[in-house]
């Protein structure tokens, strides 16, 4: 992916939020949230509230290695 949707996917990929990878790469937040629906849209990204939804993460074994359960 090339220009402003590919980068800002790279930096969602990374772990970034759409408001962290809009500061790092100095676009508005608008554009950078706009990029990422579109991204979910297409199933490229999926918002951490959508992720799992069944348990709290960090208070199962079955959290163990999830992203979310920092």
């Amino acid at each position: 992916m090339t220009g402003v949707f590919g980068a800002v996917m790279e930096r969602l990929a990374a772990g970034e939020s759409p408001r962290t990878a809009a500061r790092t790469l100095g676009i508005p937040l608008d554009l950078a949230e706009a990029v990422a629906a579109e991204g979910e849209r297409f199933g490229l990204v999926m918002r951490a509230g959508a992720a799992c939804g069944t348990c709290v993460p960090g208070d199962s074994p079955a959290c163990a290695g999830c992203p979310l359960a920092r």
